[in-house]
């Protein structure tokens, strides 16, 4: 005798393999070199330093950090460099060197030196700065242009002040102030300071030679015409004569 069918529970899905868990493999960090500030050079490269062998390198660095003050200027002037230095005995007994003679600028040329070895180490770090000539240029002509018109002590107040401002200019990337004047420090510490116009002494005029009463000789011999241009006397220079008549018309 045939059953009933039993009824079909619940499906059980069957039991599946535990799966391992996923592993996620991080690429490889690549070495990232560090940001370098576009405007805070390193110090002074090998090529660099072979350009310039007679300035120290400390110097250089100083140049192309911006960092080298007017007053320093001296230390770029290999000319200066090579004298041989004083020493002072100090307060303590100590004996220190006497740069005085270093750093005293008297004249233009005591600053034109040194500065155009500091814009010769600008240009060349780095290499692409060469249109930095044309403002350098501009501002050693125009230094150059003050000291013959302008007293020296202030011309170089006026370089000292405006140097220092321009490093602080190119500090921020700018280089443009080079070349051009600064009509405030002008004003200020120069204008007034004109050299004094040096007026030579007059020469004393010649005085027309006096005029003469003795007869004139070249109207005695027929070379001066009547009345005389000279003013001399036109009479005949024969002895005892005196007639208005030249010598060569005097009766035998």
């Amino acid at each position: 005798m045939l059953q009933p069918p039993v009824p079909a529970g619940p499906l059980v899905p069957p039991a599946q393999a535990e799966l391992p868990p996923l592993v996620v493999q991080a690429a490889p960090t690549q070495f990232q070199p560090p940001l370098v500030p576009v405007n805070s050079p390193a110090g002074a490269s090998p090529s660099l330093r072979s350009l310039f062998p007679d300035i120290e390198s400390a110097c250089i660095t100083a140049v192309i950090t911006h960092e080298l003050k007017a007053s320093d200027l001296y230390k770029l002037d290999t000319q200066v460099k090579d004298s041989e230095p004083t020493y002072n005995l100090s307060a303590t007994g100590a004996f220190e060197m006497n740069n005085s003679k270093h750093k005293t600028y008297k004249n233009f040329n005591s600053v034109a030196f040194p500065l155009h070895a500091y814009f010769a180490i600008l240009t060349a770090h780095p290499p692409n700065r060469s249109a930095l000539t044309v403002y350098f240029y501009r501002y050693l002509t125009h230094i150059a242009t003050l000291a013959t018109e302008y007293e020296w002590p202030a011309v170089f107040e006026y370089h000292t002040l405006f140097f220092n401002r321009r490093c602080g200019d190119m500090l921020a990337g700018s280089y443009d102030g080079w070349g051009s004047s600064d009509i405030g420090l002008l004003s200020s510490y120069v204008y007034p300071h004109r050299k004094a116009i040096s007026v030579a002494p007059a020469k004393a005029s010649k005085r027309p030679a006096a005029v003469g009463t003795d007869p004139f000789r070249n109207y005695n011999f027929g070379k001066c015409v009547s009345p005389c241009n000279y003013g001399r006397t036109h009479v005949c220079s024969a002895p005892g004569c005196g007639k208005e008549h030249p010598l060569t018309q005097h009766p035998k």
